[in-house]
């Protein structure tokens, strides 16, 4: 009988099922996780599942429920099954996302009980944002609400740092279902997180109406399963048939919701891929879905490892490099698409050379769909920067304005203004701790305390000052107005060296935890927008027009054939030739993941594994992997990832060095080595991770020392 359904299936849709699609789509009683490898045909064979539930097992439409992570991803679900379905059945399946279903439960249990409800989240804008709390037509905001109890807790303003930090961590907290006594087990840098956590918690609840945000849909949904005996009867007789895609991606709370509507029954789909599970940050839970088989006894587990997508040489480089994980289904992906080119990787000696061998790249490509990922938004500010002045239209996945209003772009701007007209007491009080300058608050309410058409500067020397100021103030009144006649990349090497911002990010950084490398990257990134402009004011417009230029870019998804995106906004998509930038250590690890994983805390480093993978697998044909060795005058590594993809690629061939390999303790200056492609030579220069080595023939080389190690590229003479 299943034989004519697929028969007739492919006919009608001309989508042919192999053998592991088959039996998924047939198991219908039961428990099933079904683990699906990029492009191995997911939401095809979902769809199928639940067209063989209404037209050969009759089950009705209104019994199956369809859950996914994301809105797009019901919709993309809901068009097609109707691009399947429409010609043989009039049947509408109920395709939700997790929250959708929650507010659904929640709202019916409020009315019910005559409880009233408020939701407070949404946009709300800077002007709202700004309203004083005791005024007229308080906002009932989410963000507002917090910047209040932050206000009462800490004594001042919260950044929009801070802002993003502080939700994240709120999410996290109820998405992880965490107890009150356990709050301080989630890291977060914002003083006081967990005291404004429960304040927050405090006030929704007793306030009239009740408040609810987003996350709170999903723990009361589930309270309300968990304790409404007669509530969650109703909804596990009207869901019959319960199948769930992307559950890689479900925190612990939405895995809960999904057990309790399962029921005893438990005639459930579970479609996932544990080794695309990359949302850790916002609460999703890969532990749960390694213990589907202790969640559901007698549960069926079926691996569709045949990928559609991508070129043998992808596959297989995928293949192997996701085994580094050990906590994963074991599995073997594999495909029967023609062979294409090798993955590239390339090492540039410079940040700049990297976003040149890209433009060049996407500027001598055909008609092919490119994407260039990253791990950080930011990677995309001066690479948009780069293809705007080419002429090169972009799609941004991510659009991330926050780079334009960070502290330190404003820091740089003030700076740039102050050399402009240094009688502004405005600016110079926003920057007076951060110019070498050791100017006092008192001394910025003295200048304050009236107008004047002089310097501040000058005013200072006027006043009382002490003696170790006669010195600094006048140094930094010349150094400022001669930045306003320099070019603008001069001018930030000026305020980073000559005034002292860079150890002040320094102090910062370890005085509040702030991440010093995002920070010294932020710099570096203004730096090299600033290239090639003539004055400051160009500077300053150049980066209005780029913030323009990055919001807009949305509005070219149809009409550009090059995305940009983060690793994690591009999971389940693909496209014809993928570029992956940044990859060095601090980035992709991130000098988070290596610390932890020093301290034998294995899980970020295994999320940095899986982005890692969810990147090269959106291509089809063509993979390049992109590091570089210097950015500014830092010197940074490749990744690690890379060099294990070095590996991968080109594996040491046995027998090609005779003599006894190299160890990282033998490596001393004098010594004399065989490189594998260089031959003879002396090593001659050596610090940190790189080394240089004097070859008899190909001349002086600057190596890694890792790469040449981990690969056994050298032996001793």
């Amino acid at each position: 009988m299943s034989e004519q359904f697929f028969n007739k299936m492919e006919q009608v849709t001309g989508v042919k099922l192999n053998d592991v699609q088959k039996q998924a789509v047939t198991h219908t009683d039961g428990p099933l996780l079904l683990l699906a490898s990029p492009g191995s045909g997911k939401t095809t064979t979902l769809n199928m599942k639940i067209g063989y539930l209404l037209l050969e097992e009759q089950v009705p439409a209104d019994q199956i429920m369809a859950v996914t992570f994301s809105k797009a991803a019901a919709n993309d679900m809901s068009e097609r099954f109707d691009q399947f379905f429409s010609t043989v059945t009039n049947e509408k399946v109920h395709f939700s996302t997790i929250h959708s279903f929650a507010y659904q439960v929640v709202r019916e249990s409020l009315r019910g009980s005559g409880m009233p409800y408020q939701l407070i989240e949404g946009s709300i804008s800077d002007e709202e944002l700004k309203k004083g709390w005791d005024g007229p037509n308080v906002p009932l905001h989410k963000k507002f609400i917090l910047k209040k109890l932050y206000w009462d807790t800490n004594g001042k303003q919260i950044s929009e740092e801070d802002m993003d930090e502080l939700m994240t961590y709120i999410s996290l907290v109820k998405n992880r279902m965490v107890q009150h006594k356990d709050l301080d087990s989630i890291e977060c840098n914002v003083s006081q997180a967990g005291t404004i956590y429960q304040a927050y918690e405090r006030f929704k609840q007793n306030h009239e109406p009740v408040l609810l945000d987003f996350d709170d849909m999903l723990t009361y949904c589930h309270k309300i399963l968990d304790e409404d005996a007669g509530m969650l009867a109703k909804y596990q007789r009207q869901f019959e048939y319960l199948l769930t895609d992307e559950s890689q991606d479900n925190s612990l709370v939405q895995h809960e919701i999904v057990e309790l509507l399962a029921g005893p029954q438990a005639n459930i789909c579970v479609v996932a891929d544990d080794d695309q599970s990359i949302f850790a940050w916002r609460g999703s839970d890969v532990t749960k879905l390694l213990q589907f088989e202790k969640s559901y006894p007698g549960a069926t587990v079926l691996t569709m490892s045949q990928n559609y997508r991508s070129t043998p040489e992808i596959v297989d480089a995928s293949n192997q490099f996701i085994k580094r994980n050990e906590k994963r289904y074991p599995k073997d992906m594999f495909t029967h698409n023609d062979s294409a080119e090798a993955i590239e990787i390339k090492s540039t000696r410079t940040y700049d050379e990297q976003l040149q061998r890209v433009m060049n790249a996407i500027q001598a490509s055909g008609d092919e769909d490119i994407a260039v990922l990253y791990r950080n938004n930011t990677s995309a500010v001066p690479l948009a920067d780069k293809l705007e002045k080419a002429g090169i239209d972009f799609y941004m996945k991510d659009i991330d304005p926050k780079f334009f209003k960070h502290w330190v772009v404003e820091d740089i701007l003030n700076f740039m203004r102050l050399s402009y007209n240094d009688k502004r007491v405005d600016i110079l009080e926003r920057i007076h701790t951060k110019c070498n300058a050791y100017i006092s608050k008192a001394q910025i309410a003295f200048l304050k305390k009236k107008n004047s058409e002089k310097s501040v500067f000058d005013r200072l020397l006027d006043s009382d000052i002490p003696s170790y100021q006669e010195k600094t103030l006048p140094r930094v009144k010349k150094t400022i107005r001669d930045m306003n006649d320099m070019a603008p990349d001069r001018a930030i090497r000026t305020i980073r060296e000559k005034l002292g911002y860079d150890v002040s990010i320094k102090k910062m950084a370890e005085k509040f935890g702030f991440n010093q490398d995002q920070l010294f990257s932020t710099l570096s990134i203004l730096e090299n927008i600033a290239e090639g402009l003539g004055t400051l004011k160009e500077f300053a417009d150049r980066l209005k027009k780029l913030e323009q230029i990055i919001q807009t870019s949305k509005f070219n998804k149809s009409t550009s054939r090059l995305t940009l995106s983060t690793f994690h906004s591009a999971k389940g998509l693909e496209y014809d030739r993928v570029f992956m930038i940044d990859l060095v250590n601090g980035v992709i690890p991130s000098d988070d993941d290596m610390e932890r994983f020093r301290n034998k805390d294995t899980a970020p480093m295994e999320e940095a594994v899986r982005l890692f993978y969810v990147g090269m697998t959106r291509a089809r044909t063509n993979l390049e992997l992109l590091t570089y060795q210097y950015k500014a005058d830092e010197r940074l590594t490749e990744s690690i990832f890379v060099t294990n993809m070095r590996r991968i690629l080109k594996p040491a061939a046995s027998g090609a060095l005779t003599g006894e390999g190299l160890s990282a303790d033998d490596i001393e200056l004098g010594k004399e080595i065989v490189h594998r492609k260089f031959g003879p030579g002396v090593i001659t220069e050596y610090g940190g991770d790189s080394m240089g080595i004097q070859f008899e023939e190909a001349g002086f080389k600057e190596l890694l020392v890792d790469v040449c190690i981990d690969n056994g590229l050298l032996q001793k003479a």
